[in-house]
């Protein structure tokens, strides 16, 4: 991070802008439909449709970005220091294909581990639900609230710990672009086998740190911190693998 304040504050500030301009076009979308002069000619189900594939437009839009944004601090953190134009760097056609093939292939894996681990706490809250319906105890609401709230603490910890098995495959994909999305992220599994828990635990060391953003917000020292710390671990895990 040394002399590259200037070049790191513009990286968050690109990053929060973008971001913030992709995730909210739907408000466009919706303004657009409510105008008279479009609402006239459109039913409410095609005004949903476009307001949907506006969105996912979005999600789409933004993909390369993020990719090319975690690449770029991986690359700085093995001291290629790249201008901030580069975080655009994986807008072309082929690029971007493979950005949002690598990206979808590990967040969905990320999201139906997350169901399966919070599934236990799902169920209990669906038990208390149907239960308060038929008539409960104060005792026995209480004691399964409680075990609800602790079996969805748990769930997200141990998923979040379990999902680290995918941690490396961006940085993979990104030295290897000709594999397969599913080889790469086969490959980070096997690399990080016994390497999630202690992952997870750098990750979450800086949970204080991000408390205090809220407070003090001093997003511009900790987000790019944070961004080169777990890249410096990815190439650390990397180099010791080869």
């Amino acid at each position: 991070m040394l002399e590259q304040n200037l070049r790191l504050s513009l990286v968050l500030v690109i990053t929060v802008l973008l971001s913030v301009f992709l995730n909210n076009t739907f408000i466009l979308g919706e303004f657009l439909s409510r105008m008279p002069q479009v609402g006239v000619y459109i039913s409410p189900l095609v005004k949903r449709i476009i307001i949907s594939a506006i969105g996912i437009f979005s999600y789409i839009a933004l993909v390369p970005f993020n990719y090319g944004r975690d690449i770029w601090f991986y690359e700085n953190a093995r001291k290629n220091r790249l201008s901030p134009a580069r975080l655009f760097s994986f807008y072309s056609i082929r690029k971007s294909f493979g950005a949002i093939k690598i990206t979808l292939a590990v967040q969905l894996r990320k999201f139906i581990i997350t169901l399966l681990f919070l599934t236990p706490s799902v169920a209990v809250g669906g038990y208390i639900i149907f239960a308060l319906r038929q008539g409960i105890g104060q005792l026995i609401f209480i004691a399964l609230t409680v075990s609800s709230v602790v079996l969805g603490i748990t769930g997200v910890f141990f998923a979040f710990v379990f999902c680290q098995r995918y941690f490396l495959a961006p940085y993979l994909y990104f030295e290897n672009e000709p594999c397969k999305a599913n080889e790469v992220v086969k490959l980070s599994c096997k690399i990080m086998d016994k390497k999630c828990f202690e992952t997870a635990m750098l990750k979450l060391s800086f949970f204080p740190w991000w408390l205090l953003c809220v407070l003090a917000f001093p997003a511009v020292y900790v987000y790019p911190y944070y961004k080169l710390s777990i890249s410096f671990k990815a190439i650390t895990i990397l180099t010791n693998n080869t």
